[in-house]
């Protein structure tokens, strides 16, 4: 981050007008966002014959859990990141989106006393749709 800020104070030293003591332009605030977008797993291989309503449950409860799980490590990982969006696609194709929003990092940090990764998910801002337990497309 302090590269960045280097860079960022960098842009902002436009050349100082005539005769005036320092003349710059001064960050205040520096904040940053990632945009993530990936294809949750699909359930695993060991489950691929059970019947399909609750192969539709592993699934669901598999990909709310890597997605709880990876919003948590990108906050620990990266830890002057403000703000996460992220997009969860279905394994397959036509990989539709299942998952959707936009964390801060308080609100994360915020929803981990919840035990249901669902729930600290919708808590976050996190979309998701279910029906009968199943995940459904967002769009």
């Amino acid at each position: 981050m302090k590269r960045f800020r280097r860079m960022v104070t960098k842009a902002l030293a436009v050349g100082p007008r005539g005769f005036i003591a320092n003349d710059v332009l001064l960050l205040s605030k520096l904040s940053t966002q990632v945009q993530v977008e990936w294809r949750t797993r699909d359930v695993h291989p060991w489950d691929r014959n059970v019947p399909p309503d609750q192969r539709a449950e592993l699934f669901r409860e598999q990909t709310l859990h890597d997605t709880d799980a990876a919003i948590l490590r990108f906050f620990q990982l990266l830890p002057d990141l403000d703000a996460i969006e992220i997009r969860v696609l279905e394994p397959h194709a036509p990989n539709r989106l299942i998952l959707a929003g936009a964390v801060a990092r308080r609100d994360a940090m915020a929803t981990r006393s919840l035990s249901s990764p669902g729930m600290r998910l919708k808590t976050m801002g996190i979309r998701f749709r279910t029906n009968g337990g199943h995940l459904e497309p967002l769009d």
